[in-house]
């Protein structure tokens, strides 16, 4: 009888052993975190809004985390590639991503079959900004406004041609429904990235391109008579006031987007709170502050329970809306025509 309490004995003491081992290793993952290189991915090409505000953050994140820090673009398809990279990563906290919510939720909206689930697939760590984006004109084209740039698209049908970042992007979709709004048939023209196609409208290849703020601010300021004629947000930036917002009711339809530091799912609770505090601290510098509002990025704190609010709007609102347009565009209906 003693042999049988002493050998139950010993197998509640080793199964309890087996249960606090992996408990206290990721206890000590957790305390030891970060011990190595951290990669933050951007989905999207250098030089672009997502690539400019992650290299705006990593070297006060490196500094504030006391390790590396890494910017990885991994573009192609629209941010997909770079998302999905980031979805079979381990949740260890060491590849992270710098993400455009509405663009890679519109990226996914538009195919068929979704290749992952922002509500599911991730672990949202902080949204930390807020993007402004702009339309930025050709001197070929007249008016002061959006809608004076339209008009003129309508009564010169598919002579005018638009920039677009692919299939499905932002620019894309937001010109396209502008354009449907007042009756307009454009050209649209592809491009890499917001770089190449603001380069494309200075050198006269396309006449109109919606692309973010500090792309617009920059490509306005290369002279060649491009201005910038709309811009997204609730007010007028300040360094802009004479620039006006987009018009009623297209307004709604172009409301800016939030920038979040995503990882794949699943990663621990304890360094999801330390790389939020590291963000958060990271974004209240006066300088990163600054520099963030240079390329269009409005510094705006908020938690994960945000992030899914933002998405379960996308879902109910955009979503439709964007496949509705993706149709059109695929010629299922009559809409802007592809170059």
């Amino acid at each position: 009888m003693n042999l049988a309490r002493r050998f139950l004995s010993f197998a509640s003491l080793n199964a309890l052993f087996c249960f606090l081992l992996p408990v206290q290793a990721q206890n000590l993952q957790v305390t030891r975190y970060p011990d190595k290189v951290i990669k933050l991915i951007v989905a999207k090409p250098p030089g672009g809004l997502d690539d400019n505000i992650a290299r705006i953050l990593q070297p006060s994140l490196q500094k504030l985390l006391g390790t590396t820090v890494i910017v990885e673009n991994i573009g192609g398809a629209q941010g997909i590639i770079g998302t999905q990279a980031l979805i079979r990563a381990e949740p260890d906290g060491y590849r992270l991503m710098v993400m455009n919510i509405r663009q890679q939720f519109q990226a996914g909206a538009v195919m068929d079959k979704a290749p992952y689930d922002l509500g599911k697939d991730i672990t949202p760590i902080i949204t930390f900004a807020s993007t402004r984006g702009a339309v930025i004109v050709h001197p070929s084209i007249p008016g002061n406004d959006l809608v004076d740039v339209l008009e003129f698209a309508k009564a010169n049908p598919n002579k005018v041609h638009y920039g677009t970042t692919g299939v499905g992007s932002s620019s894309h979709l937001y010109m396209h429904l502008a354009a449907q709004q007042i009756g307009a048939q454009m050209l649209a023209v592809p491009y890499k990235g917001g770089g190449p196609g603001s380069l494309a409208l200075a050198s006269g290849d396309i006449q109109v391109f919606y692309t973010d703020w500090g792309t617009a601010l920059s490509t306005a300021r290369m002279g060649r008579g491009v201005r910038i004629i709309a811009q997204t947000g609730p007010g007028r930036a300040k360094e802009a006031p004479d620039i006006p917002l987009f018009p009623e009711p297209i307004r709604k339809l172009f409301s800016p987007s939030s920038i979040a530091l995503i990882g794949p799912r699943g990663i621990d609770s304890g360094i999801v709170e330390k790389i939020a505090n590291a963000i958060k601290q990271v974004v209240a510098q006066s300088d990163v502050a600054e520099q963030l509002r240079k390329v269009g990025a409005e510094p705006h704190i908020n938690d994960a329970t945000w992030f899914r609010s933002e998405i379960d709007e996308l879902t109910t609102n955009w979503g439709p809306t964007a496949r509705a347009i993706q149709a059109q565009i695929d010629g299922k209906t009559t809409g802007v025509q592809a170059k």
